[in-house]
């Protein structure tokens, strides 16, 4: 007997450039009945402030610090019988608001999103198209570490780095191989650079 071919992905997943095109959601199989997606890429992913941007506007206080880039936005998205998928959510993060949400593929490369509330006549749809296939993460390391950084450990991962720092800059002036003239701005560059690393983003 032959094996059975198995079944081929949805082709609702992949990567899409929302209505905005300013924005891209990456929609992924998450259970073996339902979609899911998070933010995958952003044209503008710095705050005015020079930030990564967050979910600010979230109504969950504790959940404002999380990074945009990363950040569930789809879910709990069902297949229908029909054709699609519905009775899933979709989270808008530039209102901090929640909304019911049915996907339609139209082609290959378009997709009708719906927000409603109750009743999916009422909605409102956007169309999403597909992004290339070699369009980069804004956030590469988002979905592989979901866990959240506590503020204490920020300063205890810039005291590491800053001591493996100073240890390379040794290390390396036994050796003769490094100027070790430069071991005090790579210290204060590493410091820097791990006391602003945002937290990953966390899942809903």
């Amino acid at each position: 007997m032959r094996p059975t071919a198995a079944a081929a992905d949805p082709k609702e997943v992949g990567v899409w450039y929302d209505d905005t095109g300013k924005g891209a959601v990456k929609i992924e199989i998450c259970t073996p009945t339902t979609l899911c997606g998070k933010i995958y890429w952003l044209q503008e992913p710095m705050a005015a402030d020079g930030q990564p941007k967050i979910d600010r506007y979230n109504p969950d206080a504790s959940q404002r610090t999380r990074p945009i880039c990363g950040l569930p936005v789809l879910g709990d998205l069902s297949q229908l019988s029909g054709g699609g998928f519905d009775n899933g959510w979709v989270y808008d993060p530039k209102e901090g608001k929640s909304y019911d949400v049915a996907l339609d593929l139209v082609d290959a490369d378009t997709l009708k999103v719906t927000g409603y509330k109750g009743m999916r006549f009422l909605g409102k749809s956007f169309i999403w198209t597909r992004a290339p296939a070699d369009l980069p993460s804004c956030a590469p390391d988002a979905a592989a570490a979901p866990t959240q950084v506590k503020p204490g450990d920020a300063k205890k991962q810039a005291a590491g780095t800053a001591k493996k720092t100073t240890k390379s800059a040794s290390d390396a002036s036994k050796l003769g191989g490094a100027n070790v003239a430069t071991a005090p701005q790579k210290k204060k560059a590493a410091v820097k650079e791990a006391a602003t690393q945002p937290p990953p983003a966390a899942s809903n």
